[in-house]
């Protein structure tokens, strides 16, 4: 029996909170603890949550918003400290079956010691993949990719394979490769922690398994507005040059970022980005190289 930490941070969230609790109660595998990280909403996510009567379901509030690694870190800390040595990183965003918890741990069985995620649809629209594994791009200094986004699913990615990134949106992680790896860099506050995460785990020779039985429905953007919207501008922009700086020196350094920033006024051009993306996206540019 796996005792299962499950990990997710709240930050006015009450749009989605209650289908995921209820998705969590409804679990045919019981045998879980919630760790629930509110980062000071300013909604009802915490009223809405403290009305369900579990005691599997434990709140952690904080006084401040402490942004999604920072609160992961915190409950994996709290975690292990109550003797639990299997973390489940998941978004409040999401929803899946009763089996779900039953299926994805099943495949512990077949990768004992690796990182594992699911595979994750669009909640809409129906059928359409949103990750089934991904990897970086090194030509395009190591940005990291979802495999399958946007697909129709027609079972192209029906088999479980080896992969270098996925998103944290839902990962099982084994205590061994948290360990090893190290907590998520609370620097980058929201966006790239994970693809920062993945790079040094690749980098530790820890394995990420794609297992395609388990499937996750995601409500991409819900609560962050996405990639369009100022924080996911900004941190996008800032948290880019932050990662290369961080993991690359010298003329490595200065040619991806060189790259990156070239390619913000490209997207200007080609109007990828709006004036207004694009003002928000350059001084960030430069606030990430101060990081």
């Amino acid at each position: 029996m796996t005792k299962l930490a499950i990990i997710t941070v709240t930050y006015n969230s009450a749009s989605v909170i209650e289908p995921f609790l209820q998705a969590l109660l409804a679990q045919n595998y019981p045998h879980w603890q919630l760790y629930l990280i509110d980062s000071a909403s300013s909604d009802t996510t915490l009223q809405q949550a403290t009305a369900y009567a579990d005691s599997r379901i434990r709140l952690l509030p904080q006084v401040q918003n402490i942004g999604f690694a920072a609160g992961n870190n915190l409950a994996i800390q709290q975690a292990i400290i109550d003797g639990y040595d299997e973390f489940l990183l998941i978004n409040n965003d999401t929803e899946f079956a009763a089996d779900f918890l039953s299926i994805l741990l099943a495949q512990r069985h077949k990768y004992p010691s690796e990182v594992l995620t699911p595979k994750i649809y669009y909640y809409n629209p129906i059928n359409t993949i949103w990750s089934a594994g991904g990897g970086f791009k090194p030509r395009h200094a190591w940005a990291a990719y979802h495999l399958g986004e946007n697909e129709i699913d027609l079972g192209q990615y029906d088999r479980d394979s080896v992969c270098e990134f996925v998103p944290m949106c839902c990962v099982l992680i084994p205590l061994s490769a948290w360990l090893k790896v190290g907590e998520l860099d609370a620097k980058y506050f929201i966006y790239s922690e994970d693809a920062d995460w993945f790079y040094r785990a690749k980098l530790a020779k820890i394995c990420l398994h794609y297992c395609y039985e388990p499937v996750l429905y995601h409500k991409v953007s819900s609560l962050t507005g996405g990639s369009k919207s100022y924080s996911g501008a900004y941190y996008g922009s800032r948290n880019r040059a932050y990662f290369i700086c961080k993991h690359f020196a010298g003329w490595q350094r200065m040619a991806y970022l060189s790259k990156y920033f070239v390619g913000m006024f490209v997207a200007l051009v080609t109007k990828k980005y709006t004036w207004q993306e694009f003002c928000w996206r350059l001084p960030a540019f430069f606030k990430g190289i101060k990081l």
